[in-house]
């Protein structure tokens, strides 16, 4: 049985599954996160943003071609060569492993969103923040893994937003923890925030009677 067969597919699961890569129902690339924080990070204007990646792969895709330039690094050879000979546009994409590896941010910093999502995840944790640049917002993916990472994170300062629930190719319920600098203000990607995404029944986008709800003394 499919994962999350019991639901409408509004994220394409089923097509993820199918191809074994996290995509939208129109093959849209998607990060390898929950789908909670990937409806949010749809939700702002990256395009001027640089955002530097533990771990490429289809989020590398993703960032590609929604912010101004990516820069990830990856310790898999074999993959990182996969990734590499993709050519994908704004990104730039390094292979190293150890201590090489976590210390591949400080490349091109400072950077306005710093992700979490490969290999020794303390380790980036702990070392990532100072190459963050101000309104900034740190991502790590399975944080329910890494408490210490998290516990960190929150005594330098950041705001902790966990998005739970399900993501691609998964079975279970997993956390990809946002964490915003205090300044953070990231622009909305349309005028209206939340817009409609996948799945979406009441948004004033798809009804808009609701915009008459959007004043004093409306109702609902």
């Amino acid at each position: 049985m499919d994962t999350l067969a019991h639901l409408p597919d509004f994220y394409g699961h089923h097509r993820t599954v199918t191809e074994q890569t996290p995509v939208l129902t129109d093959g849209t690339p998607i990060p390898w996160m929950t789908y909670p924080a990937v409806s949010y990070l749809n939700q702002l204007d990256v395009s001027q943003k640089q955002v530097f990646e533990y771990g490429c792969g289809n989020s590398t895709r993703y960032w590609s071609q929604r912010c101004r330039k990516i820069v990830s690094v990856e310790h898999d050879a074999d993959w990182f060569a996969r990734m590499k000979g993709a050519n994908l546009a704004h990104a730039e994409i390094f292979h190293a492993e150890g201590r090489a590896y976590v210390e591949m941010v400080a490349r091109d910093a400072p950077h306005d969103i710093i992700v979490i999502d490969g290999r020794w995840r303390f380790d980036c944790a702990v070392h990532c923040t100072e190459y963050l640049a101000p309104g900034g917002l740190v991502m790590l993916d399975n944080s329910e893994r890494y408490p210490a990472a998290t516990e960190f994170l929150r005594k330098k300062g950041l705001i902790q937003v966990d998005m739970i629930g399900h993501g691609p190719m998964t079975r279970f319920i997993s956390c990809t923890s946002l964490f915003l600098k205090r300044d953070f203000a990231f622009s909305p990607a349309k005028p209206l925030q939340p817009h409609h995404g996948p799945g979406m029944h009441d948004s004033i986008e798809a009804k808009p009677e609701h915009a008459a709800h959007n004043k004093a003394g409306g109702y609902g």
